[in-house]
């Protein structure tokens, strides 16, 4: 079943047991049948005594839960919840906040809020592990306050540098987008220095590119900076669904929305991928 056809009343139907859930959870986790994490055995012996089945290989007896390695292991809140958070927040263009999420799962707005940083934390993780290729273009933006044409930044002002590429290599390929935001040394300073381009190229840019079209002027012409109006999009959204956003949590948001954004473009299933990234392989989070 393609659960990103779904309806949100179809989707709370189809995963509306914890044993529905268990089982999509496990296919996640182990597409070809459970694997010891250790020795790589393919059979185990199951404790389905506790709320969620324990795993011990039959060779080394190695245990491992069914949660271990994802981004809710720990946790005591259902799977089922969990489930719908992922697929609220893979909906198109419109991802939710943890207000909306706490009333429909009936749970307090701190856990909310952590159920969703955790999975905007699985996503910045798979985007910074992502890098852009083929050919490149850099361009400067700014979120926050209407601009303003001051050479001091007002406070409310954050600078970003927003990258896009395209891999010549694959015409299937359509291009991918990267929104960073930039802290410069002085707070006060409106000018994306040449050092924050280096680190944006040496974190987000892959080795092998060799012509990057950089320009991050903010009183150049915007014909000639083509991707601002991506970072106008993600003001928008930011805007619009959480009424703006601060600095200490802002590149998460960002990366939320390049990452529906690139998905879309590229007609993945937002919610199938955001599963795999979340359950499928071992994350190391940020707590």
């Amino acid at each position: 079943m393609d659960v990103s056809s779904l309806s949100f009343e179809q989707f709370q139907e189809h995963f509306s047991s914890e044993d529905a859930c268990i089982d999509y959870v496990f296919q996640i986790k182990w597409p070809n049948g459970f694997c010891c994490p250790r020795c790589e055995h393919r059979h185990a012996y199951v404790t389905t005594t506790r709320r969620l089945p324990l795993y011990e290989c039959s060779h080394c007896r190695f245990q491992v839960s069914l949660l271990s390695g994802t981004i809710m292991e720990g946790s005591r809140t259902f799977l089922h919840k969990w489930m719908i958070a992922v697929y609220l927040i893979s909906r198109t263009s419109l991802g939710t906040t943890a207000v909306e999420l706490s009333k429909i799962i009936n749970v307090t707005y701190k856990t909310a809020w952590l159920i969703l940083h955790k999975i905007r934390t699985a996503i910045q993780l798979s985007d910074n592990q992502s890098l852009l290729s083929g050919s490149v273009q850099l361009n400067s933006a700014i979120y926050g306050r209407p601009f303003n044409p001051s050479v001091h930044k007002h406070p409310q002002e954050h600078l970003l540098l927003v990258g896009s590429s395209v891999d010549h290599s694959d015409v299937s390929t359509n291009s991918t987008i990267k929104i960073k935001l930039v802290k410069p040394i002085n707070p006060k300073n409106k000018h994306i220095a040449t050092s924050d381009i280096s680190n944006f190229k040496q974190q987000y840019i892959h080795p092998s590119v060799n012509q990057i079209d950089t320009v991050t002027g903010f009183y150049t012409p915007k014909r000639h900076r083509p991707l601002i109006q991506f970072a106008a999009q993600a003001s928008m959204w930011l805007n619009t669904t959480f009424h703006g956003i601060g600095s200490k949590h802002l590149q998460l948001y960002l990366d939320e929305f390049c990452f529906r954004l690139n998905l879309i473009e590229s007609k993945t299933p937002i919610f199938n991928h955001l599963s795999n990234l979340c359950i499928g392989s071992p994350l190391q989070l940020a707590q």
